[in-house]
């Protein structure tokens, strides 16, 4: 009897994921993408100090089509933009960011260390992100901790859920995100071709795939859009050229960097080769 029921709930918990599944229509493959949307990794942190609001501002003002932000939460439970746990990298501080209160973590300065410009720039809240971003860009969520409840109610809030926004891999992030929203639009990472199939049954709200330049390959653009499913790929600090060059060549629909000259380099080059 136990068996039974167990084979009942994995199946019902199954037709319920496929039934969150997106409709799903073949993306077409063009390659060169002289048109590749571009993802501003912790917003344009060449510019700008990372995971701030300024950093936000030039994507939004250089065009870019997604922002990817780090997501933590304070003591008391407030979702905050920082990458590390902790934050000595990025702000005048010592100390884990689920050690601090919002109003103790205010008082730090997270421009500083970018330059003088950017001196009292504040850590964030993701609220003031989303505010800013809203209409704008859409949003890359990564995830640092579990998500909880409050994120996904800012997410709505702000309209970014569930058409402005991919929520992408990261240890049991998914997983955890999909416990409150089961047809949330998942990015999980792809190591090749062969694993299109396997993940899209794990998590069939999956609305894109994650890489980097340096494993893509032609073969797991042609098998995601297959099916659908966006290809993003990451190109970021200490990629080549010829590395960053790959999403643009094999027609990946999103590329993330960090060197925005290179990139530009990259991308104003394939034109010529192509002859636009």
């Amino acid at each position: 009897m136990m068996k039974w029921a167990t084979a009942l709930i994995f199946s019902l918990a199954a037709s319920v994921a496929l039934a969150q599944a997106p409709s799903r229509k073949a993306i077409p493959t063009v390659t060169p993408n002289l048109k590749i949307m571009r993802s501003a990794h912790r917003g344009v942190r060449a510019l700008a100090p990372e995971n701030t609001l300024p950093a936000i501002q030039k994507a939004i003002e250089l065009g870019y089509d997604y922002v990817e932000l780090d997501v933590r939460y304070t003591r008391d439970g407030v979702p905050v933009l920082m990458h590390d746990a902790n934050v000595i990298r990025t702000a005048n501080g010592f100390g884990a960011v689920s050690s601090f209160t919002l109003a103790q973590l205010k008082e730090l300065d997270a421009g500083s260390r970018k330059g003088p410009e950017f001196k009292g720039t504040k850590v964030p809240t993701v609220e003031e992100s989303l505010a800013l971003m809203q209409g704008r860009v859409k949003l890359y969520l990564d995830q640092k901790e579990p998500a909880r409840p409050q994120l996904v109610r800012l997410l709505k809030k702000y309209n970014f859920y569930p058409d402005n926004l991919v929520v992408c891999h990261g240890g049991n992030s998914i997983p955890e995100f999909l416990k409150y929203q089961p047809d949330a639009p998942v990015m999980p990472y792809l190591e090749n071709a062969a694993q299109v199939e396997e993940i899209l049954k794990q998590f069939p709200t999956t609305v894109a795939f994650d890489t980097n330049c340096a494993k893509l390959t032609p073969e797991m653009v042609l098998e995601a859009h297959k099916r659908g499913v966006m290809v993003f790929t990451d190109a970021l600090a200490g990629s080549s050229a010829e590395c960053m060059a790959r999403p643009v060549k094999y027609g990946a629909d999103v590329v993330q960097f960090d060197n925005v000259e290179l990139f530009s380099s990259v991308l104003e080059k394939a034109r010529k080769d192509a002859g636009n």
